[in-house]
Parts: C-alpha cells; sequence; structure tokens
C-alpha cells in the first residue's frame, strides 16, 4: 500500500514536471514570423547620397543599468529610456540600425514593441526582425523567483530607410556543458542575416549577440560568423556588427575570441584592434570594455568615419556605435 502510494506521488510530481517544462518552453509569437521582414507606414525617403550610415546597439531592452540585476523595474523607468534613445538616435540620421536585445512584446518591459516604437519614432519605413528568446519561464536573474513567470519575446532587429529583401536568423551552437533546460529556456544565441539594396547594390549586413557566459562556445561562435561573412563577402559588400561579448581588457576571459576576428583577410575593424581598449562600449556607467564591434570588407566599402554614441546616457548598459561609409 505505502509503495503504492509513494510511486503516485512520484508519477504526479514526474508529470508535474514535464508539463511545467512543456508550458515554460513553450513560445507564444508564431515561429513562421521569426524571421518576419516588416514595413512601416512612416514619411521616409531614401537621401540621394553615396554616403550611409550604420549604427549598431545592444539596446538591453532599454532595462539600462538593471539589466541582469534581480530588481523590480517601473514602467516610467522603460519609458525614460525609450526617450533617451530616440533623442540620441534621431540626430543621426541613420540609414540603417542593428538592434541586439531587443524587447518585442515581454512581460519584463511592460509588453512594449519595441522594434514598432522606434521604426516609427525613427522613420526608418523596412525592418528585419530575428527572434531568439520566445519562452514562458526565464530563470534569469535568478532572484526574485516571481520575475521568472511572464512570457518574453526579444530578439535581434535590422532598422533601415532602404528596402529589405532577404532576412535570415543562423542559430549558433548552444553551451554544450549546460543541462537541457539550461539551454531549452536560454535564448537561441544568432547571427541575423539581412540583405538591404540600396541604389540597386546589395549589401549583406550580419548581426550578432554571441554568447556571455562560456568562453569555449564563444570561440566556437566567433569562428562560425567568420567564416559564414567570409563566404558572403565574396560576392557582396559585407557588414559584420553586434555585440560579440568579448573584450581585450578582460583577463577572467583568457584567450579572447575576438581575436578571431582580428585576423580575418577579408574584413577590417572601424577601429584598429590597437585601439579597442580606447573605445569601451559597456557597461554604459562607467565605461570599462568593448564588447560591440563593427568589421566591413575593405575591398567593397570604405570607411569614412566612425564613433561611440555616448549621448544615448544608461537608455542600455551598452553603448551604440555608428559608421559611415561609401561603397567602392
Amino acid at each position: 500500500m505505502m509503495l503504492k502510494l509513494v510511486l503516485a506521488i512520484l508519477g504526479s510530481l514526474a508529470l508535474a514536471l514535464v508539463v511545467f517544462y512543456v508550458w515554460a518552453t513553450a513560445g507564444s509569437y508564431p515561429r513562421e514570423q521569426y524571421t518576419d521582414i516588416l514595413t512601416y507606414d512612416v514619411d521616409s525617403s531614401e537621401a540621394d547620397s553615396s554616403t550611409f550610415s550604420l549604427v549598431s546597439y545592444n539596446i538591453g531592452y532599454l532595462s539600462g543599468l538593471t539589466n541582469q540585476e534581480a530588481v523590480e523595474r517601473p514602467q516610467d523607468l522603460f519609458e525614460g529610456h525609450l526617450k533617451d534613445a530616440i533623442a540620441a538616435l534621431r540626430p543621426l540620421n541613420p540609414d540603417i540600425i542593428a538592434f541586439q536585445e531587443i524587447d518585442i512584446d515581454s512581460k519584463r518591459s511592460y509588453n512594449v514593441n519595441q522594434l514598432d516604437a522606434l521604426a516609427n519614432a525613427l522613420a526608418l519605413p523596412y525592418a528585419g526582425l530575428a527572434i531568439n528568446w520566445d519562452k514562458n519561464y526565464v530563470p534569469f536573474p535568478y532572484w526574485p523567483i516571481s520575475a521568472h513567470f511572464g512570457k518574453i519575446v526579444s530578439g535581434q532587429a535590422v532598422l533601415s530607410r532602404h528596402p529589405i529583401v532577404k532576412n535570415e536568423r543562423v542559430v549558433l551552437e548552444k553551451v554544450a556543458s549546460r543541462p537541457f533546460f539550461y539551454n531549452a529556456v536560454y535564448l537561441d544565441r544568432l547571427a541575423q542575416v539581412t540583405q538591404v539594396d540600396i541604389n540597386d547594390r546589395p549589401l549583406i549586413i550580419i548581426n550578432v549577440h554571441l554568447e556571455a557566459f562560456d568562453n569555449p562556445t564563444r570561440f566556437n561562435q566567433t569562428r562560425a560568423v567568420r567564416e559564414m561573412a567570409e563566404t558572403y563577402a565574396q560576392d557582396y559588400p559585407v557588414l559584420l556588427v553586434g555585440d560579440f561579448n568579448s573584450a581585450l581588457n578582460r583577463p577572467e576571459e583568457g584567450e579572447r575570441s575576438i581575436e578571431i576576428m582580428a585576423e580575418s583577410a577579408l574584413f577590417t575593424s572601424a577601429v584598429s584592434r590597437d585601439q579597442w581598449t580606447e573605445q569601451p562600449t559597456f557597461p554604459s556607467e562607467p565605461l570599462e570594455h568593448k564588447l560591440d564591434y563593427l568589421f566591413y570588407t575593405p575591398a567593397t566599402i570604405e570607411l569614412n568615419d566612425t564613433r561611440v554614441v555616448t549621448e544615448v546616457g544608461t537608455a542600455s548598459d551598452h553603448l551604440p556605435l555608428v559608421m559611415t561609409f561609401t561603397f567602392k
């Protein structure tokens, strides 16, 4: 009798865990829309110019310096950071913005579609979306537990003044040393590959957000991204941009995965390797490390200028980068 009771309890617990796992890892965003190309009815015209600009920005879902912190965030924090981001980006009048960590419909950011808000405010009519986090339960940060419940729909995105004709999400290697449940509820690390046609010339944007916590996985992801980018570079001008989560001045990394990109014969950094430590992007206050990079194909693209956009302040825990360029 006791054995039957124990088995019944264990069976009920096992069933409850299965049900919880299915619910936790289930998404709410239609998978067929994970790589949507969107258009916005905004007043924007393609400038008659041979010089173009791109911004890369890990926007940290507009949580500012509280990103990764176990704190309650009021709605007005997100509203204020959205205004700050718009105020800093609008004067740049960028042709293209590559975002990482942008929320589409998440409890943590009060279910505001940040991509829609920024596209309309900045009058950029085209967007390529790449969803990388679509879960009902996310145990990060680990405390408080109450913050784990509630959907997250988040990802990467490319906004453009010029038509987007192709958009793809390439899911990169997961952390092999982590248990299956961790990887099941964690975000997918992506390379978003977007083709923008500028004055009838195709430009490939590869927008990345690489592994933050596991060095071997980040090395493998960086190698895969470089190989992919170099393949595209055989036929197209390419901009490889985003959050590589590697810095020369972080001793805890050991070997730096970003060095893999410095060794590429087909790509050049917008800022030379010798100057990487002089252009920190993280945290946005106080600035310490360069985690965000802009790489381009010098055979087909000429760099005019680049800088860190410090005027955005602490809307995110990262600062954006901007570059201006021309085609060769």
